[in-house]
C-alpha cells in the first residue's frame, strides 16, 4: 500500500457526513480525505459515477496509517464501497484512485 499511493498532504480537507464531494480527477488521480467520527457505529462510505476507482479507508494510528478496508470495483459496472465501524475520537484517511474516468470524467464520494 505504501508504494500504491503517495505521501500526504499534511492538511487534508474532512469528508462531512451525507455531504457528496464531486471529483475531478485524471486517470491515476487521487483524493484524500479525513474522516472523523462524532459517534462510534457503523459507517458506509461510497463513491458515486461512471468511473473505475479504488478506495481505501486508513486509521491514523501515531502519525501511521493502518489498512481498514478496501473496494476496487474491477472495473464491474458499480462504485466503490466501503462498510466498516468507525469510533468516536479516532481520525480516519480516506483514499480514492481514479482508474478509469468513463464518459462523464466526473465522480464523488460521501460517507454516512
Amino acid at each position: 500500500m505504501r508504494k500504491f499511493f503517495p505521501a500526504l498532504h499534511p492538511t487534508l480537507p474532512v469528508l462531512q457526513p451525507f455531504q457528496s464531494v464531486p471529483l475531478s480527477l485524471v486517470p491515476g488521480g487521487q483524493a484524500d480525505f479525513a474522516l472523523e467520527p462524532q459517534a462510534s457505529r457503523n459507517y458506509e462510505i461510497s463513491t458515486f459515477g461512471a468511473a473505475d476507482t479504488v478506495l481505501v479507508l486508513f486509521e491514523e494510528v501515531q502519525g501511521e496509517l493502518r489498512f481498514v478496508a478496501g473496494d476496487d470495483d474491477s472495473g464491474e459496472d458499480r462504485n466503490s464501497r466501503v462498510s466498516a465501524k468507525l469510533f468516536q475520537g479516532r481520525r480516519y484517511v480516506v483514499r480514492i484512485r481514479l482508474y478509469w474516468a468513463g464518459e462523464s470524467g466526473q465522480t464523488a464520494v460521501m460517507h454516512w
